[in-house]
């Protein structure tokens, strides 16, 4: 009998996202499961409901009690989450890898109580049980646990980097009111796929490529409408930002493939980060997201790199009833 995890996995997500994002008023944005990655969801973290620049990920656990949770009296201070010793070694490498911090977030399913522990962190792991991973009792995940979060291994300040970029009316053009906000941005993606290289020229990087590969990422079934919507009106924005932005920063990278000729296949994704002064509302950090491909060949010491558009993202601000 194939047991069903999906209730306790909603769980986990649902008060993950209630805590980071409700009660303490950051941003969470959920990662779709059809590519085990390690990664459950990305945490940005915001001031006074105003993005930093610094993003965390989260790896979410739920149990129902004798599943995922061990507990034995050799070690008091702490409970394993039993993930299995295939499952750390398979993932642990990619954790390390990210430029940034990694939690595991484990919710128990009947009380809702939720704890943490850094998946960076030695500690986090025993030679005596390879299938689990370590949390410290005290260690309650909550509004609280974000100025715990200060010393992670990997945090990077990057909000004083960040430099301003003034919009204008002209990069908006492209929504008509006569059409739906969806046909308008594909046809202005459409025409930008089409233009001429320095239309998706990064100073550094070099040309940027608009494709599918982007449009199927905004417009996917599982993402929230709200943040499809305020997408596609940031594409004139995202292609400024892209002709115009130096600094760009890695924020995932997934596991290096060797190839049959000997080559090794390296994917990641880079981030353009720009505080956008925009000509009719309030200055927002605006993050745009490239994919990479980059094919090594050590005989030869030759790269040959391939970079995608793949989204344009604002966290969005807090509720505000009107």
């Amino acid at each position: 009998m194939i047991r069903d995890t999906r209730p306790q996995d909603s769980t986990g997500m649902s008060i993950s996202e209630i805590i980071t994002q409700g009660k303490a008023k950051h941003g969470w944005q959920p990662y779709s499961h059809i590519n085990d990655n390690g990664v459950d969801a990305m945490i940005i973290l915001r001031k006074n409901a105003i993005d930093t620049g610094e993003i965390m990920f989260a790896q979410v656990k739920c149990g129902t009690g004798s599943g995922y949770f061990k507990e034995t009296k050799k070690r008091p201070a702490h409970f394993g989450v039993n993930v299995g010793e295939d499952y750390i070694k398979n993932h642990r490498d990619k954790w390390d890898r990210l430029s940034t911090p990694i939690i595991l977030i484990y919710v128990d399913y009947h009380s809702h109580k939720a704890w943490w522990t850094d998946l960076k962190d030695e500690k986090s792991y025993t030679d005596e049980n390879k299938s689990i991973i370590l949390v410290p009792k005290k260690q309650r995940f909550g509004k609280h646990s974000f100025g715990e979060f200060k010393n992670l291994k990997g945090r990077i300040f990057v909000s004083k980097e960040i430099k301003s970029l003034e919009s204008t009316n002209e990069d908006f053009n492209y929504l008509k009111l006569e059409n739906s906000i969806k046909t308008n941005a594909k046809n202005f993606y459409s025409d930008w796929s089409k233009s001429d290289i320095s239309e998706r020229l990064h100073p550094e990087l070099g040309e940027v490529i608009v494709s599918r590969i982007g449009w199927r990422h905004l417009t996917r079934n599982d993402r929230k409408i709200n943040r499809i919507v305020n997408s596609l009106s940031l594409l004139g924005v995202a292609k400024k930002i892209i002709n115009s932005t130096n600094k760009c920063y890695q924020i995932k990278q997934l596991e290096k493939v060797t190839l049959k000729d000997g080559t090794y296949l390296i994917t990641d994704y880079l981030a353009l980060k720009r505080k956008v002064v925009f000509p009719f509302r309030q200055d927002s950090l605006i993050q745009v997201i490239l994919k990479r491909k980059r094919k090594l060949n050590p005989k030869e010491d030759k790269i040959e790199s391939k970079i995608w558009f793949y989204s344009v993202y604002e966290p969005l601000a807090k509720k505000k009833n009107h």
